[in-house]
């Protein structure tokens, strides 16, 4: 509370060149916003970068141009924002007659209008069921009140899970912002009706999820129709600020519409993703939460800025030019804790992008054919960008068996931006830009594996498979099958329950997904028993943790097995 005073009081000497008059100091316009409309979009004076990242921890920030922020209140906003006594304009929405809702699914399938709820969900089904062969529809979970998060799979064996790398295009995570909610069920249509050319190839070469509506109980919050949606969810929660994140603190409870969709995506492993937005014209790439540099800092701007530049081909003057010619960190904008991008690329290695693609939040109908014909493309490259860098699988060289194995650019990778490839074919996916790379696969009981990839901009994706060898002279037992850990994420407190080979003595090791050690302890680990220790309070982030056993010999290192932790 103390910080918000502080703010106040610099806004209120900030505020009056703007000449938006004298404010009602109780609120009660904000509170009369929020009882008709379910929200308040409120005007405040830019109050320098350090002040904006204490207010947007507090509070969900829109937009911000370096002389005005716009922040959204949910009911559980109000309050504290007009206790806070920071100086505003309450921002009258367009009434949402304005924006037309299609009286049919045909009219809907026109995409220059707004389908109801049902429309929505038979347009879903109507794609996969029309195209069969190359559509699956999947469900993320339900919302609060009992709606389905929808996803399209589009891909040429919809019904099979292949080596192939994964895409997810997302849209209207706030409910507010709904042009890009009509964008993805055309894109899904364009892609599963076999356009040729380049969008037939990813669907052959790619497992690509379209999830429209990530938030419909904010889309359609009171009823069938887009009435007044709003950005939270039914409970008032901003889910773009709801994903754990090791800057947040403390984190706000997670939402189901959050923890739905973080479990679907550890299911399908995108290696590239993308959320679409409104309210500003722009690409926005990691980090949103901290002010450094990511260490694919050079892969995110060049995907970036290939989406704006392809836009700027064939969009009207002037449109997405904001920031840096329709390109920014996340941080340079404002900075942010929570948002799905973020925990994306750090917490699941995947690569993942925001793009906003309308200043105006609410896109008229009339305004919705512009979108596609500006955005289309760009969208369709960018989903081609999981058909470049270096790709492959790591399996056993004796068995053929899959491995889980990390795969890490020595000299370059940090923050977590390393991958490992998946249990089931062994399969992974580095996406990088041209130049010459060193990756080192590393497995638990394997010999570690160097991999120099030359990348060109003639030749971007190479193919390698990659074959590890036990260690058995330093494993005389077979290697380990596995670590169980429980609850992940964790709080701190955990329960880890080794594989049968890996028992009697063995040490425990915490650490930093940068491999800086947080505790050690020895222990005696039972078969069947688990090894119960709480950790905490640790701060949020990724770990690793690994058990070993104790050396048999002063030649011989004991056997060991790892794997990562989330704590929030």
């Amino acid at each position: 509370m103390r910080n918000l005073l502080v703010i106040a009081a610099f806004l209120l000497l900030l505020w009056r060149p703007y000449g938006y008059g004298q404010q009602r100091p109780a609120g009660d316009d904000i509170r009369e916003a929020v009882r008709l409309r379910g929200q308040a979009e409120v005007d405040i004076g830019y109050p320098g970068f350090d002040a904006m990242t204490s207010l947007a921890s507090r509070f969900p920030v829109v937009s911000c141009d370096g002389l005005i922020a716009r922040l959204c209140l949910s009911q559980r906003d109000t309050e504290e924002f007009i206790a806070a006594g920071i100086p505003y304009k309450l921002i009258i929405p367009v009434p949402h007659k304005a924006f037309y809702t299609a009286s049919s699914v045909a009219e809907a399938m026109l995409w220059q209008s707004y389908p109801t709820w049902k429309h929505y969900d038979t347009i879903m089904h109507k794609i996969a069921e029309r195209w069969p062969e190359v559509c699956r529809l999947d469900t993320v979970g339900l919302s609060i009140m009992g709606r389905a998060v929808l996803a399209l799979k589009i891909s040429d064996n919809p019904e099979l899970d292949e080596p192939e790398p994964a895409v997810m295009l997302s849209s209207s995570i706030h409910g507010d912002e709904p042009a890009g909610f009509i964008m993805l069920m055309r894109l899904s249509e364009y892609l599963a009706a076999g356009s040729g050319g380049l969008a037939s190839e990813l669907v052959s070469g790619l497992e690509i999820w379209i999830n429209p509506l990530a938030n419909p109980d904010g889309m359609y919050r009171d009823s069938d129709t887009m009435t007044y949606p709003v950005r939270a969810n039914s409970n008032g929660y901003d889910l773009n600020r709801n994903f754990p994140d090791p800057a947040a603190s403390p984190p706000p409870p997670l939402q189901k519409e959050t923890a739905d969709m973080i479990n679907f995506m550890k299911k399908i492993r995108p290696a590239l993703s993308l959320n679409l937005h409104s309210g500003a014209e722009v690409v926005n790439y990691p980090w949103d939460r901290w002010t450094r540099i990511h260490p694919d800092d050079i892969w995110f701007n060049t995907v970036s800025r290939r989406y704006a530049d392809t836009v700027h081909l064939h969009a009207a003057p002037g449109y997405m030019t904001f920031m840096d010619n329709g390109v920014t960190r996340g941080w340079q904008w404002y900075l942010i804790t929570g948002g799905r991008q973020d925990y994306v690329t750090y917490s699941l290695g995947g690569r993942e992008v925001t793009v906003e693609i309308d200043d105006t939040k609410m896109t008229p109908g009339s305004n919705l054919e512009a979108m596609w014909e500006w955005n289309h493309r760009s969208l369709i490259r960018y989903i081609a960008e999981a058909l470049t860098g270096v790709q492959g699988t790591v399996t056993d060289a004796e068995s053929g068996d899959p491995l889980s194995a990390r795969v890490f650019i020595t000299g370059h990778d940090a923050d977590s931006s390393f991958v490992v490839s998946d249990t089931l074919y062994g399969a992974w996916c580095r996406l990088l830009p041209p130049g010459a790379w060193n990756l080192e696969f590393s497995c638990p009981g394997y010999e570690p594996y160097l991999l120099t990839a030359e990348l060109t901009a003639a030749s971007p994706l190479l193919m390698r498979d990659i074959t590890l060898q036990r260690r058995t002279d330093l494993y005389p037992d077979p290697p380990a099958t596995g670590l169980l850990i429980w609850p992940n994420p964790s709080g701190g407190r955990l329960s880890l329950l080794p594989p049968e080979s890996v028992t009697g003595d063995v040490t425990v090791t915490l650490a930093t997904s940068g491999g800086a050690t947080v505790e050690r302890f020895r222990t005696t680990a039972t078969p069947g028993v688990p090894v119960v220790r709480d950790f905490g309070p640790l701060p949020p982030g990724l770990y690793i943790i690994t058990v070993r056993k104790e050396p048999i010999g002063p030649m011989v290192r004991g056997k060991a097995v790892i794997t990562r932790l989330i704590t929030e």
